[in-house]
């Protein structure tokens, strides 16, 4: 058991310093290296991660990842996600009749629902109205709306 006093509480620093492990690409990849290597020195697989704050099976993972793939398989990838259903020629057309009037399309506003009619109509690609709001975002658009405001009485109308 470690008997040193510490000046800070040793929780506190234990939790800054898994954040920076996790904190990049990059120290996340040397700190399963890290990890690997002590497996493979002889620490057992629990104790590196019950000191880091992950499990044991995380850390066996990573020690079969190494040894079937190699060192590199170890570094975080890319998610690139679902490709768009539309493509960049769709999306500066759209982006162009969103700025125009919504009336040269029979519309009184472009909102998530309007959009997703036109693309279905314009397209035939059927994109659900959370993802046209999404779109609008996307093109740097805000999401904001003319409200009417309450009509005024004049002075003349109040009676005392």
């Amino acid at each position: 058991m470690n008997s040193r006093k510490y000046n800070t509480n040793p929780a506190l620093l234990l939790e800054q310093g898994k954040a920076i492990m996790s904190s990049t690409d990059e120290s996340r990849y040397l700190f399963r290296v890290f990890a690997v290597n002590m497996v493979l020195s002889g620490t057992p697989a629990s104790q590196v991660g019950a000191s880091a704050g992950f499990t044991k099976a995380a850390v066996t993972g990573w020690v079969k990842t190494v040894d079937e793939h190699g060192f590199d398989a170890l570094r975080p990838q890319r998610r690139t996600g679902r490709p768009s259903k539309l493509s960049e020629d769709q999306l500066k057309e759209i982006d162009a009749v969103i700025q125009a009037d919504p009336r040269d399309h029979d519309l009184k506003v472009w909102d998530g629902p309007s959009l997703s009619t036109y693309i279905k109509t314009r397209y035939g690609i059927d994109i659900g109205v959370r993802q046209c709001q999404r779109l609008f975002h996307t093109l740097g658009y805000s999401h904001i709306r003319p409200q009417p405001y309450p009509k005024t009485q004049g002075a003349s109308r109040i009676r005392m």
